[in-house]
């Protein structure tokens, strides 16, 4: 399953006034997360992804997830047993001037789907090796 929103953060939302909102999601595997940043970013723009209080990205604690006209991917596999399952976003940008929107995006996968890729991704890069595909 995939998700997305269109998140707009305020321009000047400072980090003592972070934008939040939920992100209601199904119960699964995450497999992966995109941050989209818009041109004109500069990379003034800051993102956090968590579960409860779990900071999923940027992994490291307390950092922000930056850009400017690129899509920031996140290959991850995180567990959502637990209900509800959903996310928090949570962003800023102190020193814009004007609004911007960031899109998030996330793939959810069932248990049994999202376990079978690690091998199914090293079967395919064997058969590249060898000239098969």
């Amino acid at each position: 399953m995939f998700f997305a929103w269109d998140i707009t953060i305020a321009a000047g939302t400072g980090e003592d006034e972070l934008k939040e909102q939920i992100l209601k999601i199904t119960k699964g595997v995450i497999t992966r997360l995109d941050v989209k940043f818009p041109p004109g970013c500069h990379g003034l723009v800051k993102v956090r992804l968590l579960r409860s209080e779990f900071q999923l990205v940027p992994l490291s604690r307390d950092e922000w997830v930056t850009g400017d006209d690129e899509t920031v991917p996140s290959e991850t596999y995180y567990e959502l047993e637990e209900t509800p399952p959903e996310l928090k976003f949570i962003g800023c940008s102190p020193d814009t001037t004007y609004p911007h929107t960031v899109t998030v995006r996330i793939q959810v996968l069932p248990k049994a789907i999202a376990s079978s890729m690690p091998l199914f991704t090293l079967f395919t890069k064997l058969l590249e090796r060898i000239g098969v595909l």
